[in-house]
């Protein structure tokens, strides 16, 4: 579905930041899209056909290995957008990209995206930011992912989706978040299950609710502080 002419304000934070009369103007090459949970964005090497950029709701980029394990390496919400690849002339995806939480957002012929992001305007500056933080946040999902226990892990990844939701109550299942955290669905159990009895979090079948924010962040690793105020850092937001 097309844009209509009076939309001004797009729900992306990136498209958010642009003047007024460039979204109008990029707007004629948009569509709005749903975002149902599950829905495969992009295959890992798979061809880029749009770009896309979330106004609610969650995708996960994850890298796929040879026998078929997955373990996510970023997010992207509102803050963000799907097919950055497509900014420096890639054509295809390094990671598959599906839906984590259910949504909506805008989309871009990858095409047409690449010409944009080609000019020397407002969606090249702030791409070139935002690829910058996104590269942050991989650089760090992986040291994270090597580095520190589950359980730090598993919130950071429960603060990240939080702050993209926008919302303290996180539609997630223990099969799901077994996949983002590339372990066994048994261990997201077992590592829930204390954080739920020391009053963090509240956990029941295919929803989890954070009960105690400044807690979670203490359990958590560097990792989500650095990245979050890097990305602060680079789009000059005030935390």
């Amino acid at each position: 579905m097309l844009l209509p002419t009076w939309v001004v304000q797009p729900g992306n934070h990136l498209l958010d930041r642009l003047p007024e009369g460039e979204f109008e103007r990029l707007s004629q090459l948009m569509e709005f899209v749903s975002l149902p949970v599950r829905k495969v964005l992009y295959k890992a090497r798979a061809p880029l056909d749009y770009v896309y950029f979330p106004t609610s709701g969650i995708v996960s980029a994850m890298t796929v290995m040879e026998d078929g394990d997955i373990i996510e390496v970023a997010t992207i919400g509102n803050e963000g957008v799907a097919g950055l690849t497509a900014f420096i002339g890639g054509k295809t995806s390094p990671y598959e990209v599906m839906v984590q939480v259910a949504g909506e957002g805008l989309r871009m012929r990858a095409d047409a995206f690449e010409n944009e992001a080609s000019r020397n305007g407002p969606l090249r500056k702030i791409l070139v930011l935002y690829n910058t933080a996104f590269s942050i946040q991989v650089a760090y999902s992986v040291a994270c992912n090597g580095l520190h226990t589950l359980e730090k892990r598993c919130c950071r990844w429960l603060l990240l989706t939080q702050d993209r939701v926008e919302s303290n109550s996180l539609p997630l299942t223990h099969e799901f978040l077994a996949i983002m955290l590339g372990v066994q669905r048994p261990s997201v159990t077992l590592v829930l299950r204390p954080l739920q009895d020391r009053g963090v979090i509240s956990n029941r079948r295919g929803m989890i609710e954070i009960l105690d924010r400044p807690r979670l962040e203490a359990l958590a690793c560097e990792c989500y502080r650095t990245v979050s105020r890097d990305f602060a850092r680079l789009f000059d937001i005030k935390q």
